[in-house]
């Protein structure tokens, strides 16, 4: 379901180019964003988009700071245009901070999972809090924000993230639950948008994301953000500033 549209690999643990996921986090992830539209198992949000697997964790969902900036300077160097980061720390890291402001300078749209540490304050894990990314906090079936979307000033939008139904290693489906989940949907949001407009930069991404997002009532912005993404609006207002900027050239000329 997802493996037409993989067009490259790096595993950062081994130094291999499989990177085989022996977890099932990543395959999750990468149905949500990408999943064909073929009639089997679940659409993505982005069904043709290409997906670029790069393997930072290892079977128990862990791993060393150095590969994760090593995997994301990769991303760096193959010019990726948009990175899923569903994973979080608790602590915040020079090195790691460096290499998120490297990936913005070079045009990378980098989409957060909030973290799983609610319902408390304060709880937005990195690099979520980084004003260079989108933190992205969970909401159900029912329109609520879970008690375990962490929350916090940095949360950008929610997305899904209750008993999501995704792909899953064997050729299975499966339904998982976390800001892991939710952080997906807005990252094939962004590949729509980047495919209707490649000349976006991340901040007009995220500006854009969170002007047409639909907010929750009972929620507050440390829980929703600027509220749920809405696709549909999100690429007519990159459709309506396309053209905007179109006429303005024909006119200059």
């Amino acid at each position: 379901d997802i493996g037409r549209n993989v067009r490259g690999a790096m595993d950062a643990i081994g130094g291999s180019a499989s990177a085989r996921d022996d977890n099932g986090h990543g395959t999750h992830v990468s149905g949500t964003i990408a999943a064909l539209k073929n009639g089997i198992g679940v659409v993505g949000v982005a069904p043709d988009a290409s997906v670029y697997s790069v393997k930072v964790l290892d079977s128990r969902g862990s791993g060393k700071l150095s590969n994760l900036v090593h995997g994301m300077e990769w991303c760096v160097s193959q010019q990726i245009k948009v990175v899923n980061l569903s994973l979080s720390a608790s602590k915040e890291n020079q090195t790691f901070r460096d290499v998120v402001q490297a990936a913005r300078r070079a045009g990378i749209t980098m989409v957060c999972a909030a973290g799983n540490s609610g319902p408390g304050p304060n709880t937005v894990g990195y690099p979520a809090r980084y004003i260079e990314t989108i933190a992205v906090a969970a909401v159900d079936d029912r329109d609520s924000v879970p008690n375990f979307s962490s929350r916090g000033r940095e949360i950008a939008v929610s997305a899904p993230g209750v008993d999501v139904l995704s792909t899953w290693p064997g050729r299975r489906y499966r339904k998982s639950s976390g800001t892991s989940m939710a952080a997906p949907h807005v990252t094939g949001a962004v590949a729509l948008m980047l495919e209707a407009d490649p000349a976006l930069t991340p901040s007009e991404v995220k500006s854009i994301l969170q002007s047409t997002s639909v907010p929750l009532a009972g929620a507050g912005p440390d829980e929703q953000g600027a509220g749920v993404i809405d696709v549909a609006a999100a690429l007519a207002r990159v459709s309506k500033k396309r053209t905007a900027a179109v006429t303005r050239v024909g006119v200059s000329t």
